[in-house]
């Protein structure tokens, strides 16, 4: 491909193009964009601490990650998968709305979303005090809010982590398995630094974390193909 053709390739698609390939250089990782999945999940080992992973457990249910539905168990490290949330799946809190990971199954498949849980099944419960660990936001890099949240019985909203109103933290009981709603309330991407922390019964006090990605919307079959495109424009030159 000669230069005149490369910025005539370059012009139309340069600009949004380029933050995609940032993304992908930068995190190297793959669409999770459907599919039952846990992300946090964390287990624990004495000598290593805390370690921070994707869960998947497979089956007719299994993640869809890169467009292809993953039937094996299989864990990823959290920088392998950046998890998408559709544009199109929304939802109100109040008077917010918010794009939405539904806490329901049949919701999430019905919005093409990925059904994320937060897993600590690899804790056994008689290893922490109380049998619990609290789960908390370190940090958020982002373009507006997040929202962690279930419904009750009745469909009102049961907050457990809000950035716009430095609600920070929660507690869970290690060894269980919990989904719920995932809200963001502007599109673009999110990194957020999720923490975990407890008092282990031989270890005393311990603490880790993982860096999740979440991106709204997904770049679109058309747009990937520009961007191998355009890469290859690139090498080209």
């Amino acid at each position: 491909m000669n230069s005149l053709s490369y910025r005539l390739l370059s012009l139309p698609v340069l600009a949004i193009a380029t933050h995609w390939v940032s993304l992908g250089e930068v995190r190297g990782a793959s669409y999770l964009t459907g599919g039952h999945i846990d992300g946090p999940a964390f287990g624990y080992v004495s000598a290593d601490g805390f370690e921070p992973h994707f869960h998947n457990e497979g089956g007719a249910d299994g993640a869809i990650i890169d467009g292809v539905r993953v039937t094996s168990e299989t864990e990823y490290e959290p920088d392998e998968l950046v998890i998408v949330v559709p544009s199109t799946s929304t939802t109100t809190v109040g008077t917010t709305t918010y794009f939405w990971l539904p806490e329901n199954e049949s919701d999430a498949d019905a919005a093409g979303a990925p059904f994320l849980g937060i897993g600590l099944e690899e804790l056994d419960p008689a290893d922490w005090s109380g049998g619990t660990v609290t789960l908390r936001i370190l940090d958020i890099r982002g373009p507006g809010q997040f929202l962690l949240w279930q419904n009750d019985e009745f469909s009102n909203p049961i907050t457990f982590l809000d950035t716009a109103q430095d609600i920070n933290s929660f507690s869970r009981e290690a060894g269980s398995h919990t989904h719920f709603n995932w809200g963001f309330t502007a599109d673009g991407v999110y990194e957020i630094d999720f923490g975990i922390e407890g008092t282990h019964t031989q270890d005393g006090f311990v603490s880790g974390s993982g860096t999740y990605t979440f991106m709204i919307p997904e770049p679109s079959s058309c747009l990937l193909g520009m961007l191998g495109a355009l890469a290859l424009a690139r090498r080209r030159r």
